[in-house]
């Protein structure tokens, strides 16, 4: 029985400030099992366990460091962000989404008695403006801060939002994977795929998607796979090579970001499995 927490912090060009990040987890009981790196994104995707306590700890530890060493108001990446430790869900692994839930009750808890603002998304929502973390982010951090004056106030912490320091989601979910497909094409092509694609767009069930700028020429469909139960890597790929295809675009690579059950691995045989980046490793493996 074990629970996870997988913290996206909105730094990912600088190395040694995220391996510190790490380190301070390290330092307060927390297990750092993977760290995914993206310059680009300018994002950073670590995947952590602990018992319930040590998670909470290690956690309100990491968003106050987070808070300190990185300012949003300099932040350039492709990635939105709302925050400096911008999500931090609370995942069961053989646990019950209902443990989550309580710990990332507590966990928001810890965080806002620190000094920052929380928001509750996913399972530990306590209000349905919050629960799909796309609502919270609409407008970026300047939209929020609107917001949280005219009716939407943090649900723990202070209620007046730094922009520097911006705040923290905190949720509980079950499995979600993120998962990026690259296209020799431009901006623009990846954007009409992803909102073809999107489930708030229409899409089948089970996909976030944005259209992001890599590099000149290079763009990326980022997805996150909300219901890998029902869409898959494979699937995934699947809608993204044919949109791409029907607009006379490529797919260049494909890129697991973080750790994936076992179970939701991509066929080693199929063409999204062949294209990846980086081999995909499962948190079963760096749990023995």
């Amino acid at each position: 029985m074990t629970l996870l927490s997988i913290p996206n912090v909105s730094e990912g060009a600088r190395p040694e400030v995220v391996d510190g990040l790490a380190e301070r987890v390290r330092a307060t009981a927390g297990r750092v099992l993977d760290i995914h790196r993206d310059p680009v994104h300018n994002r950073s995707v670590l995947t952590c366990t602990a018992d319930p306590e040590g998670l909470i700890d290690s956690m309100t530890t990491l968003a106050l460091e987070a808070a300190r060493v990185i300012n949003l108001s300099d932040h350039r990446g492709v990635h939105p962000r709302i925050g400096a430790l911008d999500v931090c869900p609370v995942v069961p692994h053989g646990e019950s989404i209902e443990t989550a839930t309580r710990v990332a009750g507590a966990l928001a808890d810890s965080i806002g008695n620190a000094g920052l603002p929380v928001y509750l998304y996913g399972d530990a929502a306590e209000r349905a403006a919050t629960r799909e973390l796309p609502d919270i982010r609409r407008g970026g951090i300047e939209g929020l801060i609107e917001r949280s004056r005219s009716g939407l106030p943090p649900d723990r912490g202070p209620g007046e939002i730094d922009p520097a320091r911006g705040v923290v989601c905190v949720g509980a979910r079950g499995p979600l994977i993120a998962f990026n497909v690259w296209l020799v094409a431009d901006v623009s092509t990846a954007r009409a795929i992803a909102r073809q694609i999107r489930t708030a767009s229409g899409g089948p069930p089970g996909i976030r998607a944005l259209g992001l700028r890599m590099d000149e020429g290079i763009s990326q469909v980022s997805m996150n796979l909300t219901r890998p139960d029902r869409m898959g890597i494979d699937d995934a790929f699947s809608l993204v090579e044919q949109a791409a295809q029907a607009r006379g675009a490529a797919v260049r690579a494909t890129e697991i970001v973080g750790l994936v059950e076992e179970i939701y691995l991509p066929n080693p045989d199929a063409t999204a499995a062949r294209l990846l980046i980086e081999p995909g490793r499962t948190v079963e493996s760096l749990l023995s």
